[in-house]
């Protein structure tokens, strides 16, 4: 099987987001904006989970999300070294 690109998370009310850890989400307590997926057996965060949040959030005007999506986001792009995103 050819590897998937992009962002593919669990759809919404699923078996598998409900088996999520709260922690993999930006909003936990509504369980939105998931970003971090399993390797290794470890829930780590994505680069494109984090970009994928940080867009909708722009979309539907939550600037809050959208803040600590790139805040998450940053640190893994600079890392990379990739250009960080401004923080508004």
């Amino acid at each position: 099987m050819a590897k998937r690109r992009g962002w593919h998370p669990p759809g919404i009310g699923s078996k598998a987001r409900r088996n999520m850890p709260r922690s993999a989400f930006l909003v936990p307590s509504q369980r939105k904006y998931p970003y971090k997926t399993k390797r290794g057996g470890r829930w780590v965060a994505s680069e494109r989970g984090l970009m994928a949040a940080y867009k909708r959030a722009k979309q539907q005007h939550n600037e809050p999300v959208a803040a600590a999506a790139l805040r998450k986001l940053n640190p893994i792009r600079k890392g990379k070294g990739k250009e960080t995103l401004p923080l508004h």
